[in-house]
């Protein structure tokens, strides 16, 4: 293995240029797949506090036909709390079911200071505390009982506190003013990366503590809930869904010449990224597709300019190649020796490819990682798997592999005359 690294290093010397650009190359591709892949797995993947997406169906919206008669007649919104009380609270295949309200921006500031912040507020069930796993810092979620009482107790993040009352330990029992109504402090949590979308917030309240978020007038099917089922497993999400769709036939019972609809939802965590608005819905496979072929492109452009970069050092070789086969070296073992040099050259793309691909994500942040709403997410180590290197690098190394194993198959099998005089 020494005596390879060596001889590789010496076609490094040896070849300047072909070899930075065959490096190069190798770790280009391999910088573009990473970033599309760690940019897809913090958006797709379990962390927290969204560790259970993969066992997680959502309802995001609804639509409702005024008119059975005129299809036309129709609004889009969120769910209303009235269908999560009569649909999806009284759900028995799931472990657990919560809805959130989107409180939108809301004045928070402590009582006798003028200092405030203009933050967004959530409110919700006590159920989200388990649907959800917060890291808590100080304190501990309102309980169910708070809920039920319409307590004003509030969950609010490090940031929060530490604008505040200077650090989570400080701010627990004391009063916030959102929106000047006063809230008390119970628990602290670590700050949640915009890519959560449905987590992310900085200040967190039960619903039943605002007027307006805990109406549910009868019949009334709009509103501004987002609605999680959490399942037992995801072998349960058929049965879930079969529940829901007979949930909704009841309410339509009761809805007149109105008509509910929920467009084929709930969605698992994949399907509801691409469903982004209530009345535009991408096609999750056509998704796919576009990735596939894009990472496709970006393997076999450079894995064909490989090739022919492989080919050209082959031609500059033939004289020492020949000389080798002369005194006995088998074609095998040329072949060989070429792919190992190779590997060697693609182990330093991949490792240069995976500082190119962090360099990438840090000078592009604001591009690579826009979340839904246009806000920029942070990246943490939880979001990022090796498995994302390897992949990429795996691609990379299979194709580098076989556009030099052509040209190396070509040069052993040329004539020992021929090579001693460059003729391939």
């Amino acid at each position: 293995m020494k005596k390879i690294i060596q001889q590789a290093f010496f076609q490094l010397r040896n070849q300047p240029l072909l070899s930075v650009i065959t490096v190069l190359g190798t770790a280009l591709a391999i910088a573009l797949i990473m970033v599309i892949l760690i940019v897809y797995q913090a958006k797709t993947a379990d962390y927290a506090p969204e560790v259970n997406r993969s066992r997680s169906l959502y309802v995001k919206w609804e639509r409702t036909v005024y008119d059975k008669k005129d299809p036309n007649s129709a609004g889009h919104s969120r769910p209303s709390l009235w269908l999560v009380k009569e649909i999806f609270y009284p759900l028995t295949t799931p472990e657990a079911v919560t809805a959130t309200y989107e409180g939108g921006e809301v004045l928070v500031g402590t009582v006798g200071s003028d200092e405030e912040m203009n933050t967004p507020l959530m409110l919700t069930d006590a159920a989200f505390w388990k649907v959800y796993q917060f890291r808590f810092l100080a304190g501990k979620p309102f309980t169910e009982a708070d809920f039920q009482s319409g307590m004003k107790q509030a969950v609010i993040a490090k940031s929060v506190a530490r604008r505040l009352f200077g650090g989570a330990e400080n701010a627990i029992g004391k009063d916030i003013l959102v929106n000047f109504a006063a809230y008390t402090v119970c628990g602290v949590v670590d700050d949640v990366n915009r890519f959560c979308e449905f987590t992310w917030s900085e200040v967190y309240a039960p619903y039943t503590s605002n007027a307006i978020a805990s109406e549910a007038e009868a019949g009334q099917t709009s509103g501004n809930n987002v609605i999680t089922i959490l399942a037992r497993s995801t072998d349960d999400f058929d049965a879930i869904r079969n529940e829901v769709a007979r949930g909704v036939a009841q309410i339509n019972t009761t809805l007149g010449d109105m008509e509910l609809q929920l467009m084929g939802q709930p969605d698992n965590f994949r399907m509801q990224l691409n469903r982004k608005f209530a009345n535009q819905y991408e096609n999750l496979n056509a998704n796919f597709w576009k990735y596939g072929i894009m990472i496709l492109i970006i393997l076999l452009v450079p894995a064909i300019n490989l090739s022919g970069l492989t080919n050209t050092r082959m031609r500059r070789r033939l004289e020492e190649l020949g000389i080798r086969k002369a005194f006995g070296a088998t074609r095998n073992e040329l072949v060989w020796q070429v792919l190992n040099e190779n590997l060697v050259l693609t182990v330093m793309g991949g490792l240069l490819g995976l500082a190119l691909a962090y360099l990438f994500l840090w000078l592009m942040s604001d591009w690579l990682l826009q979340t839904v709403w246009g806000a920029t997410a942070t990246m943490n180590a939880s979001m990022v798997s090796p498995v994302i290197f390897l992949i990429a690098f795996g691609f990379c190394l299979i194709l580098n592999m076989f556009s030099a194993y052509v040209p190396a198959w070509r040069v052993a099998h040329t004539p020992i005359v021929d090579s001693l005089n460059e003729k391939l």
